[in-house]
């Protein structure tokens, strides 16, 4: 079924439905495979700019809410969306993955448009979504994503400083098989202030016993955040010795080994790191060479003291 005939059928009948009009023998329920239809097919790597978010496309090729909460759950088109009258909703991607399908949509309202990445498993069960991409006129920021060939969607949120200076922060995403974003890493080369460090997982949930940012100084941390189980969890560690002489900067997921310790070793490099924990207090040290993320004359080594957490 191409394109074109998916979306009638699929709008033919919530016209039925929608005026209360008994279906006759012929018609037949809208299922996922005429609801991916309308999605144009694509193929990683797929890109989506900030700027292209703008585009007007016709009306006719917009998807209405009933159908986005019937295979989407109501996470875009929930209730409060279903009062804006203004809000459109437009099918821009369809990419079958792995283990997941991607469909990207976008919701356009009063100029500003936002694109989500929603997840549904190969039976089309949803399992989530996330904002990607963002263009809103006037805004100094912007937002796009890249989906790759592995599945990481990077996000990348470019904000213009002044008229010849911009900011750049890509954050990169992995998503489980059920759903679950996880920030895997983030680079970025916005200004900092002095004594200020830039904690990529600061916002992410701190529920476990050992969560929490351990400090030693004013510029070393280890952040420890949930992660996707019980079993794993989320880093971030940086550090700066000799007077800024030697700095390291690591991020990742690691795994509980004990009831008191983790690991997290790295799948690029030999580069593994010991966590020990205690009570308000995590020891770290480098198990194989961590060269790639820190200066030659030091390690990622030490003891770090729980912060209190900032209501």
């Amino acid at each position: 079924m191409n394109r074109l005939l998916a979306l009638l059928l699929v709008f033919g009948i919530l016209s039925g439905c929608g005026s209360g009009k008994k279906r006759s023998p012929g018609d037949r329920p809208v299922t996922f495979e005429d609801f991916k239809a309308i999605f144009p097919a694509s193929q990683t790597p797929y890109r989506l700019y900030a700027d292209s978010l703008l585009l007007k496309q016709p009306d006719s090729v917009s998807v209405k809410p009933d159908v986005l909460k019937q295979f989407l759950s109501d996470t875009i088109a929930g209730p409060d969306t279903l009062k804006n009258n203004r809000l459109k909703y437009f099918p821009l991607a369809y990419i079958a993955g792995s283990n997941l399908q991607y469909f990207v949509i976008k919701a356009v309202d009063k100029g500003a448009a936002t694109a989500y990445i929603c997840f549904t498993d190969k039976k089309g069960r949803y399992l989530g979504r996330m904002t990607a991409a963002k263009k809103v006129p006037g805004s100094p920021e912007d937002m796009s994503f890249t989906l790759d060939s592995r599945y990481t969607i990077k996000v990348s949120t470019e904000k213009e400083l002044s008229a010849t200076a911009t900011a750049l922060r890509e954050d990169f995403y992995s998503v489980g098989e059920d759903g679950g974003v996880t920030l895997v890493m983030t680079n970025s080369n916005g200004p900092t202030s002095a004594g200020q460090i830039f904690n990529p997982i600061d916002t992410l949930p701190r529920k476990h016993k050992y969560s929490g940012d351990y400090t030693s100084g004013e510029m070393n941390i280890v952040s420890i955040r949930d992660g996707q189980d019980p079993k794993s969890f989320q880093f971030f560690i940086t550090f700066s010795k000799d007077n800024g002489g030697c700095k390291g900067e690591i991020n990742g997921i690691g795994h509980y080994t004990g009831s008191n310790k983790g690991e997290y070793k790295d799948k690029e490099t030999s580069c593994g790191i010991a966590f020990q924990f205690s009570s308000g207090r995590v020891s770290i040290r480098e198990v194989g060479g961590c060269g790639a993320y820190r200066g030659i004359k030091c390690f990622f080594e030490g003891g770090f003291a729980k912060k209190k957490k900032e209501e």
